[in-house]
């Protein structure tokens, strides 16, 4: 069924570009096509080489995108309000689409009513763009915004450098020791989380404010449980200070693991560390906060889908995550490999999970080589996945810590969106003191 509205979501565009002689159709499929691959790179090179061949609106159509993905928000929003208010033959279709990006742009900005309101547009006006299982995905994410519409924006202050301890936890994983008003607890880092999570017991512990709303929330397995919403009012990391940080609220259960005795006490995600704007992670297990922000080294090599980190390497598009111990190769990669992995590889089941359980696929493990900046770096024993995790899926794999582990600094800007793998010998001054 998504398929089927897809392509004729797509047929109405191309209908709607035939009927203006100034836009070239190849062009815009290749762009349009690039982007539902969430292959922002890629859609950014061949869009500026190839923009002269569209019309206006649909240069802004396509800047609205691309602007969201490189976390250019004022930017993006500044095309988009030009062509939600202005006369042009932009379709339904893609309207649809552009107050989904007006979501995205007021959730990373804080302004939760806003999107609501988008997601409120979605639903009423474009829900003949839905299938059953976007119109569900809709229909829970208007829950989310609409209990947060009357929370204060989040507020992050960096008064000064800040080079935070980092511990490892039972199972390796890196923590950082959270301080609030009430009490302490170290939550575990993880820039592949797209929203801070806890405990029920531990939000209680910590003071926060529980907003009694049922919320599904997707797991890593593609299944699902059922979550609330809190808000922190004020939580510490070192010296830096964040207000109205925001969490989703899963039952203890979905964050312990008794076979291991291993519990999580919460994951600090997304929001928390686009708002430091800068963060280097150290192999002496500091994580820095600069105020004076790094030169970036050359193009952007990370994007976001939504609030999911993207990373450009080995010219394929990942999603990248900090909190996962290993790299996993998906049916993308698979896909296109298939001949030479079925021939060098045994086939396997491959266990694979996070919060909310576990589920074993079929697959098979693998050496994987990268080239990072100038360097030839070997990842062995990769799990790579002859199946699809979940419907959506269209990177090629999630880069986890053991590609971090093999450099000595790594960088994440969220300012000039790029991730830098940096040896002890070339690292930025200062990272070490």
């Amino acid at each position: 069924m998504k398929n089927i509205l897809r392509i004729i979501a797509v047929l109405g565009i191309l209908i709607c570009i035939n009927s203006c002689k100034t836009n070239n159709e190849n062009v815009f499929k290749e762009i349009y096509n690039l982007i539902e691959e969430n292959n922002y790179f890629e859609a950014k090179k061949f869009y500026e080489s190839n923009k002269s061949t569209l019309s206006k609106p649909y240069q802004q159509y396509f800047e609205t995108i691309l602007y969201n993905a490189f976390n250019r928000l004022e930017e993006s929003d500044s095309y988009l309000n030009a062509l939600l208010t202005g006369e042009n033959n932009i379709p339904d279709s893609l309207k649809f689409q552009l107050y989904s990006i007006r979501s995205d742009n007021a959730v990373k900005m804080y302004n939760y009513k806003k999107a609501k309101n988008a997601i409120q547009t979605i639903l009423s006006e474009y829900k003949s763009y839905l299938d059953d299982e976007e119109m569900s995905s809709y229909e829970n994410t208007l829950k989310i915004w609409a209990a947060l519409e009357n929370t204060p924006k989040q507020k992050t202050d960096i008064n000064e450098n800040s080079i935070i301890k980092m511990e490892k936890d039972l199972v390796g994983l890196s923590t950082l020791k959270v301080f609030t008003n009430k009490d302490s607890l170290n939550f575990i880092f993880d820039t592949g989380a797209n929203l801070s999570t806890t405990t029920q017991s531990v939000a209680k512990r910590l003071n926060m404010e529980i907003i009694p709303v049922e919320v599904e929330v997707g797991t890593i397995t593609g299944d699902k449980v059922l979550g609330q919403l809190a808000v922190c009012e004020k939580l510490s990391l070192g010296n830096i200070e964040i207000t109205h940080a925001i969490f989703l609220v899963l039952p203890d259960e979905a964050l312990s693991f008794p076979q291991i005795n291993y519990k999580i006490n919460g994951i600090l995600g997304f929001p928390i560390f686009e708002a430091l704007k800068e963060i280097r992670i150290t192999q002496n297990n500091e994580l820095i906060v600069p105020q004076v922000q790094s030169t970036p080294p050359g193009n952007s090599n990370m994007a976001m889908n939504g609030l999911i980190p993207l990373i450009y390497i080995n010219n394929k598009h990942f999603t990248f995550d900090t909190g996962a111990d290993q790299t996993v190769l998906y049916k993308k990669y698979y896909d296109e490999n298939k001949k030479d992995i079925d021939e060098k590889y045994k086939p396997e089941k491959i266990s694979f999970g996070g919060a909310g359980g576990k589920k074993e696929f079929e697959g098979y493990t693998i050496d994987y080589s990268l080239i990072v900046g100038e360097e030839y770096i070997k990842l062995e024993n990769v799990s790579l996945l002859k199946e699809e995790i979940k419907d959506s899926e269209t990177v090629y794999g999630n880069i986890g810590q053991d590609l971090i582990k093999k450099f000595d600094v790594m960088i994440i800007n969220f300012n000039q969106m790029f991730i830098k793998f940096e040896r002890k010998s070339n690292a930025t001054n200062n990272d070490f003191k």
